[in-house]
């Protein structure tokens, strides 16, 4: 009888747990061990409804000193390490039992078997399915963020704890634990850019470098399966990075930076690509006198000496000396693949070509040779005022800046139909923009996209082109050798994009340019929408964003390519991405799509290959149909409806954060200053500088912040609008609107994760006249919960029990490391406090320590 995965689960925590109390007693003393036994106890008889274990543990966190507190909070920390680790492995084992008893009566849902039913389905012939998945380009975007704050010597210990468990080996597993707790967690120093760039690439040349050639080859067997004949597909997944391209309000992105990125990537990739040829040429030892080789396989092993007689080593040898001496480019190398692969299944032999060539042309077809091109990203201001001085410097205008914005778009235009370049020869920029915009862009190399944020109107786009032209990048009526791509990120720009790229298109510069790079990427933001419009208005102009911006690219005949920028938490786009690529507007979707994967996500979805190719075959199923374009439009009365809620839903989410007192109440009961203090990030928590307006405050420290205090706000504030429509309106557009019922859930897994009773904690924080905010908050969230309730008829979390049970085991783990933070932060505060660095520290473990118990921190 198969045992059941959930008491494997649950013996794996309880033996993870075990383990780590017994490297606290050993490494911190039985006394200390006891302390932490109290706390835990006191926690869950709290979570039971024990309103003395409370007062009790308030009183033994004022109690305590900064050592202890640091390392209760340490010692928390770590089991939700241990229990995250064990989460991971047990999806890993409900993976593998769901595949095992997958059938073609009961495929996997959203996997290769059940994505091949589908598009047999829909009548799509074998060649037909091939084409359309060979045309599939899904670009996944790894980005730097503070919520992966975990040190990479961390990361080191806990695969090696995953490897033994593997192993079953009791004896070295206890070893491993107390090497974990014994373990410095917190960084000396703010991590570098550099830092950021070799721990966000960090699952390309490791799991994912595995994960890859797994998922194309339960693809072509699943199509196989179905049609009967096994198809030939390239890797529908490619991968982009922005880390160390993203200069938008971080001065230590620097072209030197950008150059290290490239490079860095580049020789990752080519390391791996080496042992790959290195490990074919021990391998592919065939005889010439027992299998001839193909007239291409022996003319390409020529020149090498060694090997005689075995013309497969040579062919390989070669490719691997003109890979080391940079003499190989993609497209020669995925050809030699391919005529070796030939060779071998002409000879009878494409077990073997499948077996050791495919994984190579898998990987080769995902990874390229740079392993993940870098963007460009840079705010319109910077990119402005670079292209200000450079017509200055060339003597085309004296103050551009100072010109109405329709006057710079016509200046721009007219002065990119020549080839000239404008900076005098041996004359260096004056400003730091110009500077550095010119500097990245000689720096670049591996190019992705350059992505001009806070995107306001084509003269944004086009002060590119004309940096861009610089640098030789540029020609009159030539494309560039790469997108450009707007993003449009608050309400207002979202409105207005549609316009603004009729406009675009309407330019003969840039009409030139899409028609070239046959389309136009854009890239919607879901962070600053949400910031500035609050979580339903965000959601819906997003949506209406796309329908129109689609629509405006078919009026001009070319494709527009999305780009997601999407955050892990529900409140930036987060959830589940399958459901979220499932439920974008009909027709919007094309064979192009991309996303951006950032901070904790990475680890949830590729520190392990089960994860990362289950991960992988979710997004490609939904994103497969989605390219059919074959939904249907909502309802117009649904998107009338919708647009009524969403307008007053603007106006509660508004009125809070208007509301006098709620930037110094915000400040006071969240960690946002003590966010933007410690060494989280590269990246300054605030675009320009310490400001005190939301509006400056990036959105990433604003939704961490709300999230370390449980209240994750900005995933369901305002939605309480929805209470004016009339309740089976709701219930119908849930049921029939795909977009609405994610909207819906999404909302809900932010509200349940969100916890009333431990955020209140945070008010001993708040001045007393403040404190009415809270109370505002908390009847909104009273308000908004039953609401869903009512529309799902059902708990809120009604179909992912899975979750619902996590947030119930984690809960009163997590409640002490709130608690311990909030008498932390109350000494942080107090005179002098900012300078103990012991007391610095243990504030950061706090946050680190949230942040791993809720797996889900901005």
């Amino acid at each position: 009888m198969r045992e059941d995965p959930f008491s494997l689960l649950k013996e794996e925590v309880d033996l993870l747990g075990r383990l780590l109390g017994e490297a606290i007693g050993r490494v911190s003393g039985e006394r200390f061990f006891a302390l932490v036994e109290e706390v835990r106890l006191l926690s869950k008889a709290r979570r039971q409804g024990d309103e003395g274990a409370g007062e009790a543990l308030l009183a033994k966190a004022g109690a305590l000193s900064v050592a202890e507190a640091e390392a209760l909070v340490r010692a928390f920390t770590h089991y939700f390490h241990l229990v995250n680790l064990a989460e991971e492995r047990h999806r890993v084992r409900v993976n593998r039992l769901r595949a095992e008893a997958e059938t073609p009566e009961a495929p996997r849902p959203e996997g290769p078997l059940a994505l091949a039913q589908a598009l047999k389905a829909r009548g799509l012939s074998l060649e037909e399915a091939e084409a359309h998945l060979n045309r599939l380009e899904l670009l996944l975007t790894f980005t730097a963020h503070p919520t992966e704050t975990r040190r990479r010597t961390l990361r080191h210990h806990l695969e090696r704890i995953q490897e033994v468990l593997e192993r079953g080996d009791r004896e070295e597993l206890k070893a491993r634990v107390a090497l974990l707790y014994a373990t410095e967690e917190v960084r000396k120093a703010r991590p570098s850019v550099e830092d950021e760039i070799k721990g966000g690439l960090y699952y390309l040349p490791t799991t994912l470098w595995k994960a890859v050639p797994l998922l194309l080859e339960r693809l072509e067997a699943a199509f196989e399966r179905v049609y009967g004949k096994r198809p030939r597909l390239k890797s529908p997944v490619r991968f982009r990075s922005w880390i160390g391209g993203d200069r938008d309000g971080n001065p230590f992105v620097t072209p030197e930076v950008t150059a290290f990125a490239a490079a860095y990537a580049r020789r990752v990739a080519k390391e791996r690509y080496l042992a790959e040829l290195e490990a074919l040429v021990r391998d592919l030892s065939l005889s010439e006198a027992r299998l001839p080789a193909p007239r291409a396989v022996r003319e390409g092993g020529e020149g090498v000496e060694r090997f005689p007689g075995e013309p497969y080593r040579r062919y390989f040898a070669a490719l691997y000396g003109k890979l080391e001496g940079e003499a190989l480019s993609e497209e020669d190398f995925a050809r030699a693949l391919l005529q070796a692969e030939r060779g071998l299944e002409e000879a009878g032999l494409g077990e073997v070509a499948r077996v050791f060539l495919r994984p190579l042309s898998a990987r080769l077809s995902a990874f390229g040779l740079a392993l993940a091109p870098l963007d460009l990203r840079e705010e319109s201001g910077k990119l402005l005022e670079a292209a200000a001085e450079l017509l200055r410097l060339g003597g085309v205008h004296p103050d551009f800046l100072g010109l109405p914005e329709e006057a710079q778009e016509a200046l721009l235009t007219e002065e990119l139909k020549t080839p000239r370049p404008l900076l005098p020869v041996g004359q260096a920029p004056e400003g730091e923009a110009l500077r550095v915009a010119l500097g990245a862009l000689r720096a670049w190399r591996d190019r992705g996209a350059h992505v001009v944020s806070m995107a306001h109107g084509p003269r944004d786009v086009l002060a590119v082109f004309l940096l861009a032209r610089e640098v030789g990048d540029y020609r009159p009526g030539k494309p560039l050798p790469y997108d450009v791509a707007p993003l449009f990120e608050t309400l207002e720009d979202l409105r207005r994009a549609p316009q603004v790229l009729r406009r675009l298109l309407q330019n003969p510069v840039f009409l030139a340019h899409a028609r070239g790079r046959g389309g136009v990427e854009v890239m919607i933001g879901y962070s600053d929408s949400n910031k500035d419009a609050g979580f339903l208005a965000a959601n819906l102009a997003l949506y209406q964003a796309q329908e129109a911006l689609a629509a405006v690219g078919r009026e001009a005949g070319l494709r527009v390519h999305f780009f997601h920028g999407r955050g892990t938490s529900t409140a930036r786009g987060g959830g589940p991405a399958g459901r979220a690529i499932a439920s974008l507007p009909p027709r919007s979707v094309g064979h192009r799509l991309r996303l951006t994967e950032q901070g904790e996500a990475l680890a949830d979805r590729y520190g392990h290959v089960e994860l990362a190719v289950r991960h992988l075959e979710q997004l490609l199923y939904h994103f497969a149909l989605a390219a059919l374009a074959e939904g249907g439009d909502p309802r117009p009365s649904w998107l009338e409806a919708l647009e009524e809620a969403a307008a007053l839903s603007v106006e509660r989410y508004r009125a809070l954060l208007q509301a006098e007192g709620f930037f110094p109440f915000f400040e006071h009961l969240t960690p946002i200053r003590e966010i933007g203090e410690l060494p989280i990030a590269s990246r300054p928590v605030y675009r320009h500088g310490r400001v005190r307006d939301i509006r400056d405050l990036r959105a990433i420290p604003w939704v961490m912040a709300w999230t370390q205090v449980r209240l994750l706000l900005p995933g369901w504030y305002g939605l309480s609008a929805l209470e004016g429509l009339p309740l089976s309106l709701l219930q119908e557009m849930y049921r029939g609107w795909p977009f609405f019922a994610t909207t819906l859930e999404s909302a809900a897994m932010a509200l349940a994760k969100a916890d009333l009773g431990v955020a209140r904690l945070y008010l001993r924080l708040v001045p007393e006249p403040l404190r009415p905010l809270f109370d505002r908050i908390a009847e909104e969230y009273r308000k908004t919960v039953a609401l869903l309730e009512a529309v799902f008829q059902a708990p809120l979390l009604h179909n992912q029990k899975t979750l619902e049970r996590q947030i119930a085991l984690r809960n009163p783990y997590v409640d002490p490391i709130n608690l311990l933070q909030v008498e932390l932060l109350r000494r942080y505060r107090a005179p002098g406090g900012a300078e103990d660095e012991a007391l610095k520290k243990a504030l950061l473990l706090s946050i680190l320590g949230v942040a791993a118990g809720l797996r889900n921190a901005g």
